[in-house]
């Protein structure tokens, strides 16, 4: 089924780029296509067809498709199209999917922006903007149905019919008369109460509740963790402000695993909608760089132990081996304890029983690996004294790493620095310079055994 609808995307690309200049044809091909679908075509197409794509939806249309859209779309529009017709645009759009896209904007340009909109839609969207990125103030909805405790179930149908809908509502949320959140109620469950009861007799109290300044991974995990279509957000005051649905939750949980692949990559998300090579090549640079300087480290090692490696020449030929299992070895330790950190699997109470098991399994994992090289290395080159030093540094350099690879995320928890950072090149770097370190100094320690 996503195989045909792939291809049916890319059909409808080449019949749009085909026929891009009879704007008939492209209108009626666009006007039966869902925003989503225009989203990922926008997204892949080049940037002169992109304008030209553009131009030929109206504001109401392309505010749905906006949002769906990479940065370097949102860039064009501006550039090609002005703060005007942007601003006409984000007027259509809910205040919280505003905020995203002016997020992206260079200071000056938000406030061009803001100024250009209708004085309500602004005020929603600056009030968005006033909570930090990435938490739940930015990431909720303020369209919400709330109604007060004394309300009985025909009152709020009656106040319901009244409101222009336009999103789908799972809740109605109650408060008491100082506007505090008391409970929730489901839609379906107002249908069927008695008429004369207050809503605030019905409602679920025993409700989790999202503090706007909650970070968005952790509202993640808790909107999973109830299993709920929504939970609503207080501030610092107890006052309901708005809700997070498991839509806005699916959408993070992507942002959040995509940002953390790329960043054990190297690399950054926002290439993947860039279309300038030195862009792209400036998020790559650093992590190349520190690379370089991680591989002129390890040929410092070897060079300290120049003498070592004169007199068995034959110890030159398994570096590349103990280095690359090394690396490997902390890199799925680190793997997974990025992503027990990123899914909350970790505490104060479990922390100590998985690095425990994570040094259990680093011990089998480097027995197994030297035994292995020991035998190898013994036959290969005739000499058991070779094969031991071999056999003895991979069970360090397999230990070592994987000890590395666990501690180095846990540690960049604690001082707050993204632990998908020290993934990729970082710890495979520094597995590189700890497993050629531990076997040049075990090969000095035991080469006077080798003669």
């Amino acid at each position: 089924m996503e195989e045909n609808k792939s291809e049916n995307i890319e059909s409808k690309i080449d019949h749009i780029i085909s026929a891009l200049d009879d704007k008939e044809v492209v209108t009626g091909i666009l006007s039966e296509m869902r925003s989503e679908d225009i989203a990922e075509i926008l997204n892949v197409v080049n940037y002169d067809e992109k304008i030209k794509i553009i131009r030929y939806l109206d504001q109401e249309k392309m505010s749905h498709v906006f949002a769906k859209t990479g940065a370097d779309t949102i860039y064009a529009v501006i550039e090609e199209l002005g703060p005007v017709y942007v601003a006409g645009i984000l007027e259509h759009m809910e205040p919280e999917e505003a905020a995203e896209i002016l997020s992206e904007l260079e200071e000056e340009a938000v406030e061009a922006v803001l100024a250009l909109m209708g004085k309500p839609e602004a005020r929603k969207v600056k009030e968005t903007l006033e909570y930090e990125e990435k938490t739940a103030g930015r990431l909720m909805s303020t369209d919400i149905i709330v109604i007060n405790e004394s309300t009985t179930p025909e009152q709020a149908i009656e106040y319901i019919r009244t409101k222009e809908i336009e999103k789908t509502h799972y809740y109605i949320y109650v408060v008491n008369n100082e506007n505090r959140f008391i409970g929730l109620i489901p839609i379906h469950k107002i249908i069927f109460a008695k008429k004369n009861i207050g809503l605030g007799n019905i409602a679920e109290k025993e409700v989790a509740c999202l503090p706007v300044t909650m970070d968005q991974e952790q509202v993640a995990r808790l909107v999973g963790k109830y299993d709920v279509p929504a939970l609503p957000v207080i501030d610092e005051s107890g006052d309901l402000v708005g809700e997070i649905t498991v839509d806005d939750v699916i959408d993070v949980i992507n942002e959040e695993n995509t940002e953390d692949i790329y960043r054990m990559a190297g690399t950054d998300y926002e290439e993947v909608f860039s279309e300038s090579a030195i862009k792209v090549a400036k998020i790559r640079l650093p992590w190349l760089l520190a690379c370089i300087f991680g591989s002129l480290l390890s040929g410092t090692v070897i060079r300290k132990f120049e003498v070592t490696l004169e007199q068995a020449i034959s110890l030159v030929a398994f570096i590349p081996v103990i280095m690359a299992t090394g690396g490997n070895t902390g890199l799925q330790s680190c793997t997974i304890m990025v992503r027990r950190l990123a899914m909350g699997n970790l505490s104060s109470y479990n922390i100590a029983s998985n690095i425990f098991k994570e040094i259990r399994t680093a011990l089998i994992l480097g027995t197994v690996c030297g035994s292995l090289l020991f035998v190898i290395a013994a036959i290969w080159r005739g000499n058991p004294f070779i094969g031991f030093i071999l056999g003895v540094s991979m069970f360090s350099a397999v230990s070592a790493s994987s000890i590395v690879g666990l501690c180095v995320p846990i540690l960049f928890k604690k001082i707050k620095i993204d632990p998908a950072v020290s993934s990729g090149p970082l710890i495979t770097t520094l597995n590189d310079i700890i497993g050629l370190s531990i076997y040049l100094i075990l090969s000095t320690i035991l080469i006077r055994y080798m003669k």
